[in-house]
């Protein structure tokens, strides 16, 4: 493992980190999770939505540990407060399969014209309403689709109807971002099969992937995170473009997948891949495993993703974990940090019944930007374990199980 590191010295950056030196990454957005319940609220909190599917649940403001956060800001501070992601237990009844249980934070797609955004609302120009294609898919009225799309993005979030009355959250006035910029993307599986509820669906007709790495501009993510429960499904943290669809998924990430051993009294395998994927006419996929007993994400770390044109790198703790350089990622993506219980292993049902709750903790985010110098044509550094492989696939399938199936199984 290389240790990345910069310091200044006589006002001259010098870099331990010789692979690809020490750039100056600018800020894009930073939001520290401390929200305030009462008016002023908190600006930077409408850049997000806060996906509850099924019964998946967010706790904002939570604490967890007394004291002063320190320096580091990892823990549940009253002064570094977490949201605290959840995908809750599942008593499985007969043979009834268990619903899919999602807690979901991403960029937010309700974006309108605000401070420094002189464009027209991004949905105002998502859907052409003379486009004959859409309309025949989407059977909605022009008119019908952006007053329901201004009805959903009006409403404050963390939002779920309760008995018809919408729950209203604390924290914001309204879903509308107008605090970062926008790449609004079509979501054509939404409009052919989604039948997710009212409120969370005319929202993902259009997603918000805003972040890019070409050959003009690189970006960074970082953030601290802390994993609680195991059980069945999946999480995980990075950058995707927000879609189901295989033929135009990418993703670079870290991500979780549990399963089940045999026999399944055995308990379950909990295994932690740094994975970059980008879908086509094959799946096409680099991974490279996370090491539990150097880094267990059962434990406070601070995870960071660095993305070029040419690579994509991963950190914990300041710590280069995988060097991936091929199948880099070629479009805008969005920043997600999920928690739920489908099983992408090879064993047991595509939802898995959970028997203790699942929550992801993060504290603290940030995403930088540079200026894509200097750092393009560094040689790859060689991770012990990391696998690229590329997979032909039908272009039927269109269930995210079956191919995360078949990286496990291109892995060993």
């Amino acid at each position: 493992m290389i240790n990345r590191q910069c310091v200044v010295v006589s006002g001259i950056l010098f870099s331990l980190f010789a692979m690809t030196g020490c750039q100056t990454w600018q800020t894009v957005y930073e939001d520290d999770y401390s929200y305030p319940a009462t008016k002023p609220f908190n600006a930077k909190f409408n850049t997000w939505f806060w996906r509850e599917d099924a019964t998946g649940t967010h706790v904002f403001n939570y604490i967890d540990t007394p004291g002063n956060a320190g320096p580091d800001k990892k823990g549940c501070f009253a002064d570094a407060p977490c949201v605290k992601l959840t995908a809750p237990v599942y008593l499985q009844s007969g043979d009834a399969k268990p619903p899919y249980i999602n807690a979901e934070m991403y960029n937010n797609s309700c974006a309108r014209q605000g401070p420094g955004h002189p464009d027209k609302q991004p949905y105002d120009r998502l859907l052409d309403p003379v486009n004959p294609l859409l309309q025949s898919i989407t059977l909605i009225q022009p008119t019908k689709l952006h007053a329901n799309i201004q009805k959903y993005c009006d409403l404050p979030y963390p939002y779920r109807p309760i008995d018809g009355v919408a729950k209203q959250g604390p924290f914001a006035e309204d879903s509308w971002n107008t605090t970062t910029t926008t790449n609004i993307a079509h979501n054509y599986l939404a409009l052919i099969a989604d039948k997710e509820a009212l409120w969370k669906w005319y929202r993902d007709i259009g997603f918000n992937n805003i972040y890019l790495a070409d050959d003009a501009v690189s970006s960074r993510i970082v953030a601290n995170v802390r994993a609680d429960g195991t059980g069945g499904g999946s999480r995980g943290w990075g950058y995707w473009n927000t879609t189901m669809n295989p033929l135009v998924m990418q993703f670079a990430w870290f991500m979780e997948i549990t399963t089940e051993k045999k026999p399944p009294s055995s308990g379950f395998d909990n295994n932690v891949w740094m994975m970059t994927v980008r879908g086509g006419s094959s799946l096409d996929f680099c991974l490279t495993p996370l090491s539990p007993e150097k880094y267990s994400i059962y434990d406070w770390h601070q995870y960071s993703i660095e993305w070029t044109s040419k690579s994509v790198q991963y950190f914990v703790d300041n710590m280069l974990v995988a060097d991936h350089r091929k199948y880099i990622p070629d479009i805008g993506l969005a920043f997600h940090n999920w928690v739920d219980n489908r099983n992408y292993g090879k064993y047991g049902p595509p939802n898995y019944p959970l028997k203790t709750p699942k929550s992801n903790l993060i504290n603290q985010f940030a995403v930088y930007q540079q200026q894509a110098t200097g750092q393009q044509n560094v040689s790859p550094v060689a991770i012990n374990g990391t696998t690229c492989g590329s997979v032909p696939f039908d272009k039927d399938i269109n269930e995210i199980q079956e191919l995360i199936k078949k990286i496990i199984e291109a892995y060993g």
